[in-house]
């Protein structure tokens, strides 16, 4: 079990209401598997070791998969049973024990003194364990460094005119502006790539042909109209 889109959607709901949300760490955490953290933040955007847990005293970042949201009443502290303990001067409930010859009682104490020793043997074997076999402490995770946004920019052709680009992943740091055909040439020829250069100066090649030929029209519309002038004077 790990956050799904709608866990990742409350828990900032929550944080943005200045609380933080408690979440389990599940196996993919490791040895602090079934652990509770309590988020402080979510990096953005929402993707690798995005969320940021308090464990201890220290914030690291965890993927997805690594923290679930706690079920309803998992985290509920469980009440203790209570047991009287029964004081060793009290007799236990029943008949009035019938008066023993003292040959079986010296038996029976010294059957409890025994028991006693046995006892202590044992503790004295098998000691409680304390704070040197505690589990070690989890190793803080290492904050991986968030990639750079890549660059475009952007030469592009359309309706007669040459334009160039700019973009920082989804933010556009550079409307196109227009350029002019020659500085085009220049740019691809910065490149090392001969087709994408081929394919620019065809372009522009194209357009100095229609402008020449454009060119020469006017310039017979131009002899016409002069040749008509000089008819009229």
């Amino acid at each position: 079990m790990s956050l799904s889109t709608q866990d990742v959607s409350a828990l900032a709901d929550t944080l943005a209401t200045g609380k933080q949300p408690k979440v389990v760490f599940t196996q993919e955490a490791g040895q602090i598997a079934g652990k509770v953290g309590k988020v402080v933040r979510l990096e953005e955007p929402a993707v690798d070791d995005f969320v940021v847990v308090r464990f201890g005293n220290d914030e690291l970042p965890f993927t997805a998969a690594e923290v679930r949201v706690p079920q309803r009443g998992e985290l509920s502290p469980k009440p203790k049973k209570q047991v009287a303990a029964a004081s060793p001067d009290t007799p236990p409930p029943g008949p009035p024990l019938l008066e023993e010859k003292s040959g079986t009682t010296s038996t029976t104490k010294t059957k409890k003194a025994s028991t006693v020793t046995d006892t202590a043997d044992t503790a004295t074997k098998n000691p409680a364990p304390g704070k040197d076999d505690a589990a070690p402490a989890p190793k803080k995770k290492p904050a991986r460094a968030k990639p750079a946004a890549e660059l475009s920019v952007t030469l592009a052709y359309k309706a007669g005119e040459w334009t160039v680009a700019a973009t920082k992943g989804a933010k556009v740091i550079a409307k196109p502006v227009p350029v002019k055909a020659s500085a085009a040439v220049d740019m691809v020829q910065s490149l090392d790539s001969p087709a994408v250069a081929a394919v620019v100066e065809d372009i522009v090649e194209q357009q100095r042909k229609q402008v020449a030929e454009e060119a020469a029209r006017l310039r017979e519309q131009l002899a016409a109209a002069e040749a008509r002038l000089a008819e009229l004077d």
